[in-house]
């Protein structure tokens, strides 16, 4: 009797063990693979937000340095990348009796979207655009100082198409017009609203440059500034297609 019970026992024993090391490694596992998962994640869009910031330098190359085109290499990992959601600006100013206004100008965009997140590229400026709000990454090339306005707006016409999975995207800029659109002295309010899926990122960039900014709804934005020496519009037209 004494025998059986020991061998009980013992079978109890490695039962409990193996059970007891059964949970740990799937214990392990589990958060080790969520962990692993979110690492990932995480590098996957810091990954698009540096080629982002390489493609905001090569469109200012066309914008500000005169190139005729510039390529850009954008590695998706289960992402996708293509045409998105436009941000719209309307400019307008006032000097006297006479005005100017651009209207509702549709400028379009270029979208990397994984998991939840996108980082957008879209009248020269990089944001990153998320469930709880948007940020700004890199700033649109504008000069806005209590005494000037000096707009580069970047027009994006982008190929009709999205491209997904797991590859590297050649992204293609080609210069195809420039226009000067205002070039004023003595203007006495300048006017600048925004419609963005990036609302967020441009009201707290362009209150940081010193315009008076509210918000419209969610997705709209009104800024001025008054009493300015001068102001410049100049339109950039810009060709992009994914190859």
């Amino acid at each position: 009797m004494i025998r059986d019970r020991r061998g009980v026992s013992e079978t109890v024993g490695f039962v409990l063990v193996f059970s007891l090391v059964l949970l740990t490694v799937g214990t392990v596992l589990t958060v080790g693979y969520g962990g692993l998962q979110d690492v990932r994640d995480a590098e996957r869009v810091n990954n698009a937000q540096r080629a982002f910031d390489v493609l905001a330098n090569n469109i200012e190359d066309i914008t500000a340095r005169g190139a005729p085109s510039r390529g850009t290499e954008i590695r998706l990992a289960e992402a996708s990348l293509g045409r998105g959601e436009p941000t719209i600006l309307n400019i307008s100013a006032d000097w006297g009796a006479s005005n100017f206004s651009t209207g509702n100008d549709s400028l379009g965009s270029i979208v990397y979207e994984a998991e939840g997140t996108q980082i957008r590229y879209a009248a020269g400026a990089v944001t990153r655009v998320q469930s709880d709000g948007s940020v700004m990454l890199v700033d649109p090339n504008f000069v806005i100082s209590d005494r000037r306005v000096i707009l580069p707006v970047v027009e994006l016409v982008v190929e009709q198409r999205s491209i997904a999975g797991s590859r590297t995207v050649l992204v293609r800029s080609v210069r195809n017009d420039r226009t000067v659109e205002l070039d004023r002295e003595a203007v006495d309010r300048f006017e600048l609203n925004v419609t963005s899926p990036a609302t967020d990122a441009w009201e707290g960039y362009l209150e940081d440059e010193g315009m008076n900014c509210s918000r419209l709804d969610d997705d709209r934005l009104a800024c001025s500034i008054e009493n300015l020496d001068r102001v410049q519009v100049v339109r950039f037209t810009i060709e992009v297609t994914f190859g």
